[in-house]
């Protein structure tokens, strides 16, 4: 037995990248997070906790692991906006964008919603500091002290004038007294700033009791003091401006304290000991004395120094350390310790083939575009490859300045090279090979148009093969048509379709099985854009063009207008029915075959009221649908901007699930891009704040059983969720069997899935042994079947 438990073993691994590139298991969530762009670094004793991107992770110090954390650690699904480390309480205290609270505790996480709860939900925090078991929240409304130990709210203050919410940007304790930094709405006041201090034993609830004292300033017209920071180290309070690092003395007066007359650009204090950093060195602090200091030469936008290891921690092309128990000017200073995963956490569309991951972003004029895509375990970021190639743009003047690169919508990855890619841009197609870019096709050496005669801009949304590996690209707002293509000898036609002429975008193509194309025209005046090029795309007289802007549907026998202000997308279900995604909700078409002669039907499908008063409403209406997938079983994954991720039935008369921030990982409810990988079943969520990844029950049937698989196998001990049998025809039976022929289970699948629950018809777990798997097909139209024989193990 123990001999067979091994060889399902290595059967599994070997099966594992057929079924599922991500090692996920139904029902299961990951996340594929940005941790690009560090915005907080903590130390702590053991490790190091790295704010990047609105996500977190981990580096520990002794092992050299990195390790992110997120909503599937237990952390609140929003955005992280602050972090600190409060040693008293060994607690890691996290505030996210919605004001949730996260504490940290020898590896548990508590979630707190008292601030989010309170009459100051919602406004934005602007600083975090630690004394003792307290944390102070700065926010625009005032001060939320926060007691880690008790892991409560232990306060709050508003300290405006008169009682008034106003701005807090930092707040610090020193010897008891409370020193908060504030907006300053006096037209006079120069910086726009003001200093306010609550005197120990004084009732810091009572505005009155807090009294602005003079801050380290003296503004004239010609020599403009900006405020930047406020700390407390060395039992001083801290002030940095553009002109100096200030320390208050005990008479109240100000002292510069920048070291040999160099003023820091940001200044950080860790332990109470300070770290001030420019853009070429760093300089760390004595805890007694501010004019002992040590000098580094290292560039980096953040510095903290980290005293139980005598080491300065940077974000230098990633997260790095220089050692300051070498005596050298010059640090030395480690490697960058990097996080694999896409450069922002924002984009507009999202791709998978054979899965990987394609992200395109940064949409709008003069916005750098962002292509970034996943391969073998790493990540590729295709604006970093902008190297231009001499013998390709040797005579082309506009490039000698360097190339542009702005505003993309998706990318094309061509199927029978997938390192060859191409980005539509503003400024043309751009060509890529093994990451290096070596073509643009713009209006200068194609047919394209540009946006008009004297623009440079040439606007091009969407890009696709045909059948037949011909190249086709929209050019909207031009002043030629819409539709190109590329025949092999790299020459661009121009479809002339008078239709499809003078449309304001066409970001969006979707081909059907039978070789219809829709493009959607999303902004300004929205369209459906129907297109047939008849199988010969060279040859425009042949093509069938229809363009919609509202559609008409019978409610009770009555014809209604359905007009949206925004169409997003489509998608062909199993049926053959397009589902349409718009602003109020999904429309779908029927008898697609016939739109050219008018003949196609439109419905708007209706989710029936539970409050048995038999009346219905249409499905989410008051939705912006960006994307709709369909799955294995002709469900709908519909994703809206606000309310998350909806699974539907497959007429769209129940909603099955929701999904969003309150009962998932999600960590926004505006979900931007939606893909379902129809061989695995996978979902992949793309939201405005990072990508997520699901295991759905469903996967597209196979045409036969050759790539029938068992997940998990063998079935763990620690392991209490479904078996899945996929990679089956549609309508296969499934017989379940243990190794005396018992039958455990029969049923037949829907869609390319099966779901058991390894449990017994009583609802108790399955022992530890062998069981047999029998599948068997539905007929066919010779009244053959084909069966499958397979075997999984439960380990209990």
């Amino acid at each position: 037995m123990r001999r067979f438990f091994s060889a399902v073993i290595v059967l599994f691994i070997a099966t594992l990248s057929t079924f599922a590139k991500r090692d996920i298991a139904p029902g299961e969530w990951q996340t594929v997070r940005s941790y690009n762009g560090i915005t907080s670094i903590i130390p702590s004793r053991d490790k190091v906790y790295v704010v990047a991107s609105g996500g977190m992770y981990t580096y520990d110090k002794k092992t050299k692991e990195v390790k992110p954390l997120s909503s599937l650690d237990g952390l609140s699904a929003s955005a992280i906006e602050m972090v600190e480390y409060v040693e008293s309480t060994k607690t890691l205290f996290i505030i996210h964008s919605d004001m949730t609270i996260d504490l940290v505790v020898d590896g548990q996480t508590i979630n707190d919603e008292s601030i989010k709860d309170s009459e100051i939900s919602g406004k934005k925090v602007n600083g975090l500091k630690v004394d003792g078991d307290y944390v102070y929240v700065s926010l625009d409304a005032g001060v939320v002290v926060y007691n880690t130990k008790k892991r409560e709210v232990l306060d709050t203050y508003v300290v405006g004038d008169n009682g008034q919410y106003e701005a807090v940007y930092q707040t610090v304790v020193l010897d008891g007294d409370i020193y908060a930094l504030m907006s300053d709405k006096d037209e006079d006041n120069c910086t726009h700033r003001k200093l306010k201090v609550c005197s120990r034993g004084s009732n810091a609830n009572d505005y009155s009791t807090w009294t602005t004292i003079p801050l380290p300033v003296t503004c004239s017209n010609s020599d403009t003091v900006v405020v930047k920071q406020m700390e407390c180290a060395s039992g001083h309070v801290l002030i940095l401006t553009n002109k100096g690092l200030y320390a208050r003395l005990g008479d109240g007066t100000w002292v510069d304290v920048s070291p040999k007359e160099i003023v820091p650009h940001r200044i950080q204090v860790y332990k109470d000991r300070l770290t001030a950093n420019t853009n070429w060195q760093v300089m760390a602090f004595h805890k007694d004395n501010l004019g002992d200091v040590k000098y580094r030469e290292c560039w980096s936008d953040i510095a903290v120094y980290d005293l139980d290891d005598d080491v300065v921690w940077l974000d230098n092309q990633g997260l790095r350390f220089a050692d300051l128990s070498v005596n050298e000017l010059k640090a030395q200073v480690s490697e960058p310790v990097t996080f694999e995963g896409p450069s922002q956490k924002g984009y507009y569309s999202l791709q998978v083939i054979d899965g990987e991951i394609y992200l395109t972003g940064n949409h709008g004029f003069n916005e750098p575009a962002v292509a970034d895509y996943s391969r073998d375990g790493k990540w590729h970021y295709l604006r970093d490859f902008l190297k231009r190639d001499s013998a390709v743009f040797k005579d082309v003047p506009r490039y000698l300045d360097g190339v542009v690169f702005n505003s993309a919508y998706r990318m094309l990855v061509d199927p029978l090279d997938k390192n060859h890619i191409f980005v539509p841009s503003w400024r043309g197609l751009h060509e890529f090979y093994r990451d290096t870019l070596i073509r643009i096709h713009d209006k200068y050496n194609s047919a394209f148009q540009a946006t008009s005669q004297s623009s440079r801009c040439t606007l091009l949304e969407c890009a696709w093969y045909d059948e037949n590996h011909n190249l086709f690209v929209t050019n909207p707002r031009s002043n030629g048509n819409m539709v190109y293509v590329q025949d092999s000898t790299g020459e661009w036609h121009e479809l002339r379709h008078s239709k499809f002429l003078n449309q304001p975008s066409a970001h969006f193509h979707y081909r059907t099985k039978s070789g219809i194309d829709f493009i959607t025209v999303e902004y300004s005046s929205c369209a459906l854009c129907v297109l047939d090029v008849n199988k010969t795309p060279f040859d425009d007289s042949d093509d069938k063009t229809k363009i919609m802007t509202s559609f008409k549907y019978s409610e009770d026998g009555v014809m209604e207008t359905f007009a949206p202000v925004y169409i997003f997308s489509v998608e062909e279900d199993l049926k053959g029915d397009i589902w349409i995604a718009t602003d109020q909700g999904p429309l779908i078409m029927r008898n697609v075959k016939g739109v050219f002669d008018n003949k196609e039907v439109y419905v708007r499908p209706k989710i029936t009221r539970e409050d048995d008063s038999r009346y219905a409403d249409y499905l989410l209406a008051s939705d912006k649908v960006m994307k709709i997938q369909v799955d294995g079983k002709n469900r709908k994954w519909i994703a809206t901007e606000g309310n998350g991720v909806f699974l539907v039935s497959a007429n769209g008369d129940k909603i099955i699930e929701n999904f969003t921030t309150k009962n998932s990982p999600l960590s926004s409810n505006n979900v931007m891009d939606l893909v379902y990988e129809r061989e695995s079943g996978v979902l992949y969520i793309m939201t405005d704040n990072g990508l997520f990844v699901y295991a759905t029950d469903s996967s597209y049937p196979d045409e036969d059983l050759d790539n029938v698989v068992v997940y998990p196998n063998p079935v763990r001990p620690d392991y209490d969720g479904p078996v899945e049998i996929k990679g089956l025809m549609d309508e296969s039976n499934v017989r379940i069997t243990d190794q005396r022929g018992m039958v455990i289970e029969n049923g037949v699948s829907k869609g390319g899935t099966y779901r058991f629950s390894a449990r017994r018809s009583d609802g108790t777990r399955l022992p530890t042994g062998v069981y047999n798997i029998f599948v068997t097909t539905e007929p066919d139209g010779d009244g053959l079947t084909e069966t499958k024989h397979l075997k999984f193990a439960i380990i209990r």
